[in-house]
């Protein structure tokens, strides 16, 4: 006969408390009831109490997230553990959601007592790898990456793995990381292609611009076609890749317009990207619409004051970066991680919203 759990309401708030942990989004009492398979009156009762201890946080429309309290337990928790000495990062270019997220990591290492050892690979493949290597030299204890891509990086991530040292992807999946924190990219586009096709009216002809050769931008821009898929008498009549800059849009934009003048709306991979078309189409006096992915500020301006950036679909580097840090450093205490892969969820930001938005950056 199988052992039982000698308090079972403790239990049964760990099955609760585990269910909205992993949903990634608060949950409503009738989603707990059918996730955990309890009565619906044991988890009203635990979720009550859970809310009393500031285990669990209550939204006004009766939904269940979790609590400060917990927040505060797992910062304890990874104070008490090994201690996190050296912290690497690698990332692509200095755009400003990497600056974003390198302000974050020090924020971390602070309050960690830790050194943070920055270095930008410039988008090489070949450097990121070297700096992985070099980091695992220095004797890191953890290292982070924002990927210039997802694949080629797998020798150096072994390298690390064979040192004991955990390897975190941050913003895109990673061949050999040890786990990835990252945006529902895919959902990112799908709002984005969404807002566009409904500003579109449902018809016209548009361009996708990406960016560099990871998940991010692809999966973006899958969701991007999958939400404009249904409809009919919209058309993608370019595609370019590029880099993550303003300066990469820009010129998109140019050659883009050079060979079809006729676009009716641009999708960008991310914000920096839309900033660089819309320049082009400001210099130009176009009224096109364009939408990205990103949440930053310099973007959500332009929504705001009327576009030609109509929406974006939101990212939290603060967000990712405490994601990425709570599993390094569980990793490096050597314990086991049930979901080395999350992905947060965006929501869509456009004139409807964007002045109640705090966009960062």
């Amino acid at each position: 006969m199988a052992e039982q759990p000698r308090v079972p309401a403790l239990r049964r708030a760990a099955v609760v408390l585990q269910q909205i942990s992993d949903s990634d989004r608060p949950m409503s009492l009738a989603e707990l009831t059918q996730r955990t398979g309890l009565p619906k009156s044991s988890v009203m009762g635990i979720c009550h109490a859970l809310t009393d201890e500031s285990l669990l946080a209550r939204g006004v429309d009766g939904s269940y997230a979790l609590g400060s309290r917990l927040f505060e337990l797992a910062s304890a928790a990874r104070a008490h553990g090994l201690p996190i000495d050296d912290i690497g990062f690698s990332y692509p270019v200095a755009e400003s959601f990497f600056v974003a997220e390198i302000d974050a990591l020090h924020a971390e290492a602070d309050r960690l007592g830790a050194r943070l050892h920055v270095h930008t690979a410039k988008e090489d493949r070949s450097t990121q790898s070297r700096q992985i290597v070099e980091f695992v030299a220095a004797g890191v204890d953890l290292i982070l990456v924002e990927p210039v891509a997802t694949d080629g990086l797998e020798e150096a991530c072994a390298h690390a793995r064979a040192a004991r040292i955990p390897v975190i992807a941050i913003g895109s999946a990673v061949s050999g990381a040890d786990a990835v924190v990252a945006t529902d990219n895919t959902k990112a586009g799908f709002l984005a292609g969404t807002a566009l096709a409904t500003t579109l009216g449902g018809r016209g002809r548009v361009a996708v611009v990406g960016g560099i050769p990871i998940t991010a931008n692809s999966d973006r821009i899958a969701g991007f076609l999958a939400a404009i898929a249904p409809h009919q008498h919209i058309e993608v009549v370019a595609t370019s890749y590029g880099e993550l800059d303003v300066e990469s849009g820009r010129r998109a934009a140019t050659e883009i317009l050079a060979t079809d003048p006729a676009v009716d709306g641009f999708f960008a991979a991310n914000d920096q990207i839309a900033i660089g078309i819309s320049r082009v189409l400001r210099a130009r006096k176009l009224s096109v619409p364009i939408v990205g992915v990103d949440g930053a500020r310099n973007a959500v301006e332009q929504i705001r004051a009327g576009g030609p950036i109509v929406a974006t679909a939101t990212q939290d580097p603060a967000a990712l970066v405490r994601a990425a840090m709570d599993i390094g450093i569980a990793l490096h205490a050597g314990a086991h991680v049930s979901r080395p892969s999350r992905y947060l969820a965006p929501r869509l930001i456009d004139v409807h919203n964007a002045a109640g938005y705090e966009p960062w950056g």
